[in-house]
């Protein structure tokens, strides 16, 4: 979480922020053990990864889908705009 100084209303998706800001996926390596060994892009949003794999992490699903929780959000804004 943070605080956000621009003047407009603003949904940071947390897989997005981890490529821009963390490429390698390096933090997730080392403070999230059970995807150490997730290799390439798929560190930072291993739900993408196919059942196979999936299956082998000892890892939970997402609690959030992202895409559903923003629409949630941005309906919700327009209505207190009025």
């Amino acid at each position: 979480t943070g605080a956000d100084a621009q003047p407009f209303f603003r949904i940071f998706n947390p897989v997005r922020q981890s490529e821009r800001y963390d490429p390698e996926g390096e933090y997730i390596r080392r403070w999230i053990p059970e995807l150490a060994g997730v290799q390439g892009k798929a560190i930072h949003d291993p739900s993408r990864l196919d059942k196979g794999p999936r299956a082998r992490l000892e890892y939970p699903e997402p609690m959030v889908d992202h895409a559903a929780a923003r629409d949630r959000v941005l309906e919700a804004f327009k209505r207190l705009k009025g």
